[in-house]
């Protein structure tokens, strides 16, 4: 999508044109309702404040997270006072966590109760596993 292609410029004490102010305005939201670039390859954008995306975004890399209160949150099907948040502790090391290509629920380490190590078969068992 091009730049935006009106530019305006305003000294003190001048009248402003109605018909300019309607160009660019024309202008801004035919670029903010087509498929605007923020920046161009290779470049960086940065937005101070907050962003809401209303739809689907879509990232075609890697997504970094900086600042001290790192988080992924999960609003919910119910905007309300619950949240569920991921978090992860101050690396020391490059770390990576890879989930399994399969369906299921993610089981903590709470959940493991009453574990038997099986000598017989090599194997941890318990009612979580079994």
């Amino acid at each position: 999508m091009a730049a935006l292609a009106v530019t305006n410029s305003f000294t003190a004490g001048t009248t402003i044109v109605a018909a300019q102010m309607n160009t660019n305005f024309t202008d801004v939201v035919t670029w903010a309702t087509g498929s605007p670039n923020l920046s161009t390859s290779g470049s960086t954008t940065t937005v101070s404040g907050g962003l809401t995306v209303t739809e689907v975004a879509t990232f075609l890399d890697q997504i970094y997270l900086g600042g001290s209160t790192q988080a992924i949150q999960f609003e919910g099907s119910s905007a309300d006072a619950n949240e569920t948040f991921i978090t992860a502790t101050n690396a020391t090391a490059d770390r990576t966590i890879t989930f399994p290509d399969a369906t299921g629920t993610v089981a903590l380490t709470s959940d493991i109760t009453d574990p038997t190590w099986n000598d017989a078969n090599n194997i941890l068992t318990n009612s979580v596993f079994n």
